[in-house]
């Protein structure tokens, strides 16, 4: 009992003796970074530094510390071109267990950023505020010492391509294999940029002329784009004068010349306009029903038939199929509010059509009002037309009264575009409406800076001696003092009223608001049409207010139509010259109530917030047609749908609640930029057939596994996959006529690799790749803009290749033939943007040998 008692007071006291005076423990750090070991990293315990890690990345030494004291290890590494992040742990010493020494083990994993300095100068000056790009995207600028710094984390597997550019300086270029803390020098040069419009104008809007020719001292150079712009790049004197042209077979003027100063920054702008005027590009999009709780769907669609069953009888309107400028919208992205304020000018929908048709149907129980209303590409109504049916049987003569209305009230505009003695040309004739006798307004354009057309002042009156059928002879009536006709100057089909043609009509102020009837302190409606004796006059504006020219004293039938809203009809009659007038239209709306998958979805209609989801109590929405997004961020891409609200309550809950689809594109778009390949394959590979993001992520997917993983079969499944699909295999979506230069390059690099295995088979994938590549060939119109250069370069590149190496596995004299041909193509449309490119001057010239294999047998 005495030795235990004993026993035990000897270790009470070993113990006591280890808190007081310390204990010996060993410490090991392993230090790795990047998955390697890390040598020469800073092992600092407790504040003080005691070495750092070998070869291996290792380091151990033996402390002595109080038990239960809380030590911290801080592992440190410098390196040039790093940015390294310190790893620190901390730990608390324990009593030893046996008797022995602990052993403290940690294995410091280091966090670390490359980076690379890029300095843009000009003759050794520093060069701020340049624009740096790496691999085609926007990477940053320069800063005032004209250095930007450019950090990544993983290594690329390849070279990467920077590019630099500033106004006023040439691009600069270069693809570098990326060594850390390397400093790239990025000289830049001032070069003189000479900058072409061609431009012509038509009802107030103008637009880009494409394909003119451009020559420069004589030299074709180019050809305008679908903008009408053509950039010049001048390497010669400052200040020198070069001479353009601008030849445009068709137009006035036919060819445009003239001598420019070129230094710096110069933008010149030209109008032209057709010898003979083109018909109006006309797309019906919509008839809505406008009353509530009235099923007036097949009223609208019958409606919306006929008309355009009519209108299109006249020459002077050219239809764009419904189906297809609805997709076109629909892939813009346009609401009916954006078309009807702000317009498409500045969208690719402007190519497609220059007016719209938008329709209205309302009942009452005299039966139906019809409205159809023209709008230009700038968002402007230029006519409305309004009508009454008295049942659905009368829809056709409905119809047709409208656009006969139309054909003789619709403001066609012309240009003059000769001049013979007293007598001038005008480009409008016959199917215009134009006949002996018929006034035209004259008109001649101000012009703003680098020669835009700011507006028009009008000049005097031409009146129709004689009209044929591409135009009309016209004469000179009431020109205003000090003023000519002139070449170029504006025409438009003058109209009047009631027949007083010389008349000054008087005007009162109509002022439009929307709310509840008899409600005077509603809000101002602006697209409120103004009918007097059924003769549209005009439409409110932004305020609500427009000004109506009228007869004082003399009574008229009055109505005011928007769609969404209650008509409002009532006899008038003015007293005073610009009386103001009041009226207010009672709003016809939907209750919309709607919830999502997941919650917390922001609601938008036609751009304007009104909530988030669960949106159960609803939220008043008027008549029509109204494009709804709801968008939750996150990882989940928006919701985007046109809907129709005809209903007293548009209930979008419980079984037809919204479900939000995850946005892969975004996820696998953040993983590839991360150098994540997998990572974004998964999230590509997620998408299911009827994901709205689908063929776009599978084709992305099929580029991955042919560019990065070299897996042939897998990129020719899903190009194939997404080209099965009969809206991108018609190309009903434009921009996947890349895929099938996609498709084509991935077949070619199949038969590449199996041309030392199986003959028989490389030849039947040769003979694939230049099948889809000749359907890409026909197509690179629609390529996307933003890899425009890239896709026709590969298309004629990979054609070219598939023939040649078909005719070496074939021998085939006809199939040297093509891969000859196919060589030359390629040379003759290899793309000016892509000149000096590292990567694509390398396949240029792997072309100009395998082209040397063949040209001379």
């Amino acid at each position: 009992m005495i030795k235990h008692t004993v026993r035990s007071v000897l270790v009470l006291c070993a113990s006591l003796t280890l808190v007081a005076c310390g204990q010996k423990l060993d410490l090991e750090v392993k230090a790795r970074m990047d998955g390697q070991a890390a040598s020469q990293a800073r092992v600092v315990v407790d504040g003080q530094e005691q070495g750092t890690t070998d070869g291996e990345g290792r380091f151990a030494m033996t402390l002595t510390k109080k038990v239960g004291t809380e030590v911290e290890v801080r592992v440190s590494k410098e390196a040039p071109g790093y940015r390294i992040q310190p790893w620190k742990t901390t730990f608390v010493v324990k009593l030893p267990t046996g008797g022995g020494v602990d052993r403290y083990s940690f294995d410091a994993d280091l966090q670390a950023t490359r980076y690379v300095n890029l300095a843009a100068t000009e003759k050794g000056a520093p060069v701020a505020d340049a624009v740096v790009s790496v691999n085609g995207k926007e990477a940053g600028k320069t800063d005032a010492n004209g250095v930007f710094v450019y950090e990544y984390k993983g290594l690329p597997k390849k070279d990467v391509e920077f590019a630099v550019s500033k106004a006023g300086y040439a691009a600069w270029r270069k693809a570098s294999r990326l060594e850390p803390g390397q400093r790239l020098e990025a000289a830049l040069s001032r070069r003189a940029v000479l900058s072409l419009v061609a431009l012509t104008e038509e009802y107030g809007q103008t637009s880009g002329l494409a394909g003119l020719t451009v020559s420069i001292n004589t030299k074709p150079v180019g050809k305008t784009d679908e903008k009408g712009a053509y950039t010049y790049t001048y390497d010669g004197e400052p200040g020198k004068r070069v001479l353009v042209s601008l030849s445009a077979p068709g137009y006035i003027p036919g060819e445009w010349k003239s001598a420019i100063a070129v230094e710096g920054q110069v933008t010149v702008q030209r109008y032209f306009y057709p010898t003979t005027a083109k018909p109006i590009r006309v797309g019906i999009y919509r008839f809505a029903g406008n009353t509530p709780s009235v099923d007036l769907t097949e009223v609208a669609a019958r409606t919306e038939e006929a008309i355009g069953a009519q209108l299109f009888k006249y020459a002077a309107f050219r239809e764009v199929p419904r189906e297809a400028l609805r997709a076109e919208i629909e892939g813009e992205k346009l609401g009916i509010d954006r078309l009807t304020t702000k317009g498409w000018n500045d969208t690719r929908l402007r190519r497609t059509v220059d007016m719209i048709v938008l329709g209205s149907v309302a009942k009452d129980d005299a039966g139906f009002t019809i409205e159809a209303r023209f709008y230009t590409s700038g968002g402007k109504v230029i006519l409305s037309q309004i009508t009454r049916a008295r049942s659905a049987g009368d829809i056709s003569g409905a119809a047709r009264e409208i656009a006969a209305n139309v054909i003789e009230r619709f403001p066609f505009e012309g240009r003059v575009v000769a001049v013979e003695d007293d007598r001038y040309w005008v480009n409008i004739g016959k199917p215009y409406r134009i006949g002996r006798g018929t006034d035209l307004t004259l008109s001649a354009p101000r012009l703003g800076d680098g020669g835009r057309v700011t507006d028009y002042r009008e000049t005097g009156r031409l009146t129709v001696k004689r009209a044929d059928e591409d135009g009309s002879w016209a004469e000179a009536e009431d020109l205003k003092k000090g003023e000519k006709v002139s070449i170029g100057d504006r025409v438009a089909r003058r109209l009047y009223s009631e027949g007083e043609p010389e008349r000054e009509r008087d005007s009162f102020i109509l002022s439009a608001k929307g709310g509840m009837a008899g409600d005077a302190n509603g809000a101002p409606l602006p697209g409120v049409n103004v009918y007097l004796n059924n003769e549209w006059v005009g439409t409110t504006g932004a305020g609500g207010r427009t000004e109506v020219p009228l007869r004082l004293g003399k009574s008229y039938q009055l109505m005011l139509y928007r769609h969404g809203y209650q008509q409002v009809t009532e006899k008038i009659s003015v007293e005073k010259k610009r009386e103001v007038k009041e009226f207010v239209l009672g709003a016809n709306n939907s209750l919309f109530k709607v919830d999502s998958v997941p919650a917390g979805a922001a609601i938008y209609v036609d751009e304007g917030e009104i909530g988030k989801t669960p949106l159960l109590e609803g939220k008043l929405v008027n008549l029509g047609f109204h494009r709804v997004r709801l968008t939750v961020g996150e990882d989940y891409r928006d919701w985007e749908e046109v809907m129709e609200f005809e209903k007293k309550v548009e209930d979008r809950t419980g079984d037809r609640k919204v479900v939000l689809h995850k946005d892969y594109l975004r996820i696998g778009e953040k993983a590839a930029q991360s150098g994540d390949v997998d990572a974004a394959i998964q999230a590509y590979a997620s998408t299911v057939k009827g994901h709205p993001d689908y063929s776009e992520a599978h084709r992305r997917l099929g580029g991955l596994y042919l560019d990065e993983k070299n897996d042939y079969d897998s990129a020719v499944r899903e190009f194939e996959n997404v080209l099965s699909l009969p809206e991108n295999q018609q190309l009903i979506y434009k921009q996947f006529a890349v895929t099938f230069t996609n498709l084509g390059h991935a077949y070619y690099a199949k038969g590449d690799d199996l041309a030392q295995k199986d003959r028989a088979a490389a030849a039947e994938y040769f003979g694939k790749a230049v099948q889809t590549l000749q359907i890409a060939k026909q197509n690179t119109r629609f390529f996307p803009t933003q890899e425009y250069h890239e896709a026709l370069h590969d298309t004629y590149y990979y054609l070219a290749l598939a023939y040649h190496k078909l005719y070496l596995v074939t021998r085939r004299p006809a199939v040297m033939n093509n891969a000859d041909l196919a060589w030359r193509e390629y040379f003759d449309f290899f793309p000016k943007k892509l000149q000096g490119n590292p990567a694509y001057e390398e396949s240029h010239k792997a072309a100009q040998k395998y082209w040397a294999q063949i040209k001379d047998q």
